[in-house]
């Protein structure tokens, strides 16, 4: 048993698979959201909104704009100038002769006839040349005019121009008529009437002028942006290093198995060796069982399956030196391959596997590259439970591995296989439990997964090898 396996089986250090998958499809869903609210319109205009709103421009504006009220204003001034003005007695009595009968009569008569004969008639009787002796004959000039001026002088019009004339009303509005009070409370009246001025005024009055401006709908605006998922989650992970295996390694090749049967352009029903020398299958002396051409290979429930059944199979088999020999076996296997469409140097390998081992039986999900040798086993459970590496020679099988015993038959692990040109190392959910750095492989490999049977099977049949996913990833290429 790994002693690093049993530490962390002893004290609960491996993480929960449901978990860490449930954790890595959020983090994946995530970054996708992310990588595509990153090149959309909604992030130009939650930046530009962001910059203006955090502006000392804005700041100011609204500033402005919230502080200008009615009271202290320009406007408030001249409101209370205005009234003011029109409690003044004198402006008061003025606008009250302004709109009298008696200023129109007035009025009138100043500019008649009878007044301007009476004024005529009132300078002669009046002069030093009139003679006042004359007066008195009927017969003279001068009584006429003297009658007809006296006569014109007890008329009501002249009675009334004299008396109004000479009243405190007239007198009031000839001193106010050309006033500078009156001036600028006509002016005021003005201003104060116009529909610029109440404009003004409700304006200053309202509480939600803020409210009513264009700047105030950008802050809205900017408000409804940050409340979006999108940004919630790019906001989130803008500054965070969460991304950082997104970002550097790209998924070349992945398989979750959702089809209802095997994807011929993923996956080759056979060994890479068995498609190119034969077309069909074979055996290695020793083994027990048959590879069929995929009979034995299911999909269902969204996991792959290899299927080890008892049962006379006819089958190819390796025998030296008769070479590719046609035998009977008791029982039945199936192996697939990427061997017809994916092959690759360094990356990351991870499959979701059912830990299941049954004695006597091999399954194993390996890389081989166009030789037999070496093997890189990211698991193999059955016979011996390791991941590692093996490697053959003229003194036979050399296997450099790493037991993964301490692990909980029936459950569900993620295996992962980190390769680069110094090193492999393996991991099972998450945990690192063993790397080796000699003969790692510099070339292109495919993925096999297949059931063997070394020896007679311990237990129930049909045996089940069960892989719910499989994926493989590589660096992004440099910018």
């Amino acid at each position: 048993m790994s002693f690093k396996l049993f530490i962390a089986s002893t004290f609960g250090l491996i993480k929960s698979t449901a978990k860490l998958e449930a954790a890595h499809e959020a983090l994946l869903a995530d970054y996708q959201m992310f990588c595509e609210f990153e090149k959309s319109p909604e992030l130009n205009e939650y930046n530009e909104l962001d910059m203006l709103l955090k502006s000392a421009t804005f700041h100011q504006r609204k500033k402005e704009i919230q502080h200008q009220v009615f009271k202290g204003s320009k406007e408030e001034a001249q409101f209370a100038e205005f009234k003011k003005l029109g409690r003044n007695s004198r402006l008061q009595k003025f606008y009250s002769t302004l709109e009298s009968d008696d200023l129109k009569r007035f009025e009138k008569i100043s500019s008649s006839e009878e007044l301007a004969k009476y004024k005529k008639l009132k300078e002669i009787v009046h002069s030093a040349s009139f003679d006042s002796q004359k007066k008195k004959d009927e017969k003279s000039d001068e009584y006429a005019k003297n009658a007809e001026y006296h006569k014109l002088k007890a008329s009501d019009n002249i009675k009334f121009y004299e008396h109004f004339a000479k009243s405190p009303e007239y007198k009031n509005y000839q001193l106010i008529k050309d006033s500078i009070e009156r001036k600028r409370y006509e002016e005021l009246k003005k201003i104060t009437d116009s529909e610029e001025f109440k404009a003004r005024v409700s304006y200053l009055e309202d509480k939600h002028k803020w409210e009513k401006t264009e700047e105030y709908a950008k802050e809205v605006r900017f408000a409804e942006l940050k409340k979006s998922p999108q940004l919630v989650n790019y906001l989130k992970y803008h500054n965070s290093n969460a991304f950082d295996f997104f970002k550097k390694w790209d998924l070349v090749f992945e398989d979750r198995f959702k089809s209802a049967k095997l994807d011929p352009q993923l996956w080759l029903p056979q060994s890479h060796w068995g498609s190119q020398s034969l077309g069909r299958n074979f055996s290695q002396l020793g083994d027990l069982h048959a590879y069929t051409e995929g009979r034995n290979v299911s999909v269902e429930y969204n996991t792959l399956k290899i299927e080890v059944r008892k049962e006379k199979t006819q089958g190819m088999q390796w025998q030296i030196p008769f070479g590719f020999v046609e035998n009977e076996f008791d029982y039945s296997s199936g192996i697939v391959s990427t061997a017809g469409s994916e092959w690759w140097k360094h990356g990351i390998l991870e499959a979701k596997v059912k830990y299941a081992p049954t004695a006597n039986l091999v399954d194993a999900i390996y890389l081989l590259g166009e030789e037999t040798s070496p093997q890189v086993n990211l698991v193999e459970m059955g016979v011996k439970n390791r991941v590692g590496i093996l490697t053959k020679s003229a003194e036979g099988i050399h296997a450099e591995c790493e037991s993964i015993s301490g692990l909980k038959a029936g459950e569900f692990y993620i295996f992962r296989l980190e390769w680069n040109s110094h090193s492999l190392t393996w991991k099972v959910n998450g945990k690192e439990i063993f790397t080796v750095s000699n003969n790692v492989p510099a070339f292109k490999m495919h993925l096999n997964i297949a059931s063997i049977v070394v020896a007679e099977p311990v237990g129930e049949m049909p045996h089940r090898f069960e892989v719910d996913w499989v994926r493989f990833y590589q660096h992004k290429p440099k910018a």
